[in-house]
């Protein structure tokens, strides 16, 4: 293990939506050094620079400038790019989720990948949700026996316009991969078979540019535990994020979380406030606190985690989801090649 830092240099490629939401999580880290900003558009990177007191620099020129650790939050096409490249400078690499747009892509380059492995953090920030902390430390108490069944629901509230899509990963790539990687880190063991159903029912336009807005993916271990994902782009009432764990001796379960746990109940029914509008509403303090690990591992010299295998074996989970989507047919030993990471 090095000696631990003082205080950790980053460098944020990406200062979009998400590029935005870990800038200011690394801006109120007390673990924080130098922070540099980067994005193909330079006005972009530069404005939050301005609100932030960082620095800015080219993509180009971020991607070696030597930083203790670089936080990848680009386009999903080019994740994988800015990752070797930035990992291939000696520091630390948190990269937002699809570690690549493609699993192709993942094979191609998985030598070059294994180099970096210890140093490379994937953006599953459900991880770090106190809600799923819990369900996990309980299930790790074997407070509910052996898992048989997980249950996950995953809604957006606000369906994007299918012209935003351009440059996304897509419905099970980008979101439903979150799911697939909460379900492994649930279980504590891998997935084996992968069927996947899916459409557009809120957007027809989806389908012009090889989208879907809704999907059910099932799935189940070598031991025969069972995994039922649900997502969509939509819901007429708010962002919904629900999970159940089934087992041998009880459940655990989590609820949407909302404003207040005040109830108003009267003839005509029983009122309660509303959930979160969105993933950044419901999600922000486990960005925060995902962050505030990466950058001790960092300074620790630690091993990052979720690592480089969990980043992979989701878009594994991912890839065969799609095959399965349009086959129509099971997908069967979802980690055939990457156990060998």
């Amino acid at each position: 293990m090095t000696s631990p830092k003082s205080l950790v240099d980053v460098c944020l490629v990406g200062c979009g939506q998400m590029g935005r939401i870990h800038a200011q999580s690394l801006s109120g880290s007390g673990l924080l050094g130098q922070l540099t900003l980067a994005d193909a558009n330079p006005e972009t990177a530069r404005q939050l620079a301005k609100d932030l007191e960082a620095r800015t620099m080219s993509v180009d020129m971020a991607l070696s400038c030597g930083a203790d650790a670089y936080v990848i939050a680009s386009p999903p096409h080019l994740h994988l790019e800015h990752t070797l490249k930035a990992a291939g400078n000696g520091g630390y690499v948190f990269c937002e989720k699809p570690l690549a747009s493609a699993t192709c892509d993942l094979a191609a380059d998985i030598h070059n990948l294994r180099k970096h492995d210890g140093r490379i953090q994937i953006g599953f920030n459900r991880r770090f949700d106190p809600q799923v902390s819990e369900i996990k430390r309980r299930l790790e108490k074997n407070e509910i026996g052996e898992i048989e069944q997980v249950h996950v629901v995953s809604r957006d509230h606000y369906a994007p316009a299918a012209a935003s899509l351009a440059n996304a990963a897509g419905l099970i790539a980008e979101t439903a991969i979150h799911d697939l990687d909460l379900a492994r880190f649930l279980l504590g063991r891998d997935i084996q078979k992968v069927f996947c159903i899916g459409s557009a029912l809120v957007n027809s336009e989806y389908l012009e540019i090889g989208h879907i807005d809704t999907a059910t993916i099932v799935m189940s271990t070598a031991s025969g535990q069972q995994v039922v994902i649900q997502n969509s782009l939509r819901t007429a009432y708010g962002y919904d994020q629900r999970l159940e764990v089934f087992g041998s001796k009880g459940r655990l379960s989590m609820r949407n979380p909302r404003k207040d746990t005040v109830e108003l109940e009267r003839r005509d029914g029983l009122v309660s406030s509303t959930i979160p509008d969105s993933w950044n509403d419901r999600y922000l303090e486990s960005y925060q606190i995902e962050m505030e690990k990466f950058l001790s591992f960092v300074m620790l010299g630690g091993r990052p985690n979720p690592g480089l295998n969990d980043g992979v074996m989701a878009s594994v989970l991912a890839d065969c989801a799609q095959r399965s989507l349009n086959t129509g047919n099971p997908v069967d030993s979802a980690c055939s090649w990457a156990p060998s990471l």
